[in-house]
């Protein structure tokens, strides 16, 4: 990476001569990368320097800019969790054109995950959750690079966290989330807590050294989910506000608080608590 930065000059030269020569960007972006043994990501990046959007990123330009595209190519974050919320979560910073993503995640697929999780489906049942995360981010942009760990969080080797720039959390173990959140402490990484259970849910970035999770959840060790199940449109919701809260740490968007958000579907109300 730090290499490619140094030549970042004269690879995005090349780049427009082969957008010149070929008349499409497309074709120019996989010919750099295959002659200079770059990863595509980072070639879709160096277009995005040109202020040159690749046809599957234009949708976004409006509300990126080419700066924010690019920024979010060259970034790596790390999904905990990859049922509910993480398959949302997942698809969606698959489709903004995050470059590298690590999905972690110990579960296979049973029946109970039908009614609300993404990548579950009957012919899946029994497979592995990191599996079919990593297929489904392949038949959507082969420019991502997708790192499946099919182990318990707590498992991971401490250089799982290198490079990493977020962390997002859609456990639904209480302690889990305690020990990510020591992570994101420990290499200084923010971390978007998703948490959700019924017609509710919960939106919080976590700071590294604010002890947000800690202060949120006291001594419980189990989250309302366990008694009100999850439908499906609760984790699909929360997932999202998750997405917009990470876009926005990623391109330095968000304000730094100790806020959770308080989400009520039913009674549609919402509520900002800071601790």
């Amino acid at each position: 990476m730090a290499l490619i930065r140094q030549n970042e000059e004269h690879l995005s030269h090349i780049l427009a001569q082969l957008i010149e020569a070929t008349g499409e960007v497309e074709i120019a972006i996989e010919r750099l990368a295959v002659d200079q043994g770059i990863p595509k990501r980072l070639a879709e990046a160096l277009a995005c320097g040109l202020d040159i959007f690749p046809k599957r990123y234009k949708a976004n330009a409006g509300t990126l800019g080419s700066e924010g595209q690019k920024k979010l190519l060259q970034s790596k974050v790390f999904v905990a969790g990859l049922g509910g919320l993480g398959g949302h979560v997942v698809e969606q910073l698959v489709r903004c054109g995050v470059g590298e993503l690590v999905g972690v995640d110990p579960d296979n697929f049973d029946e109970t995950n039908l009614n609300r999780q993404l990548y579950s489906e009957i012919n899946s049942i029994g497979f592995s959750k990191t599996e079919a995360a990593r297929n489904r981010v392949a038949k959507i942009n082969d420019a991502v690079e997708f790192y499946p760990l099919t182990r318990k969080l707590e498992d991971l080797e401490s250089n799982t966290y290198d490079g990493v720039d977020l962390i997002f959390d859609c456990l639904d173990s209480i302690p889990s989330r305690l020990h990510l959140q020591e992570m994101g402490e420990l290499y200084s990484i923010p971390l978007v807590h998703g948490a959700i259970g019924g017609w509710f849910g919960q939106v919080a970035v976590v700071w590294p050294g604010s002890k947000l999770l800690s202060n949120v959840y006291g001594t419980k060790r189990e989250g309302i989910e366990k008694t009100l199940g999850n439908p499906p449109f609760t984790p699909a919701f929360i997932a999202t506000l998750m997405v917009s809260e990470g876009i926005k740490v990623l391109l330095g968007k968000k304000k730094k608080e100790n806020t959770v958000l308080f989400a009520d579907l039913l009674n549609n109300q919402w509520q900002h608590v800071t601790f």
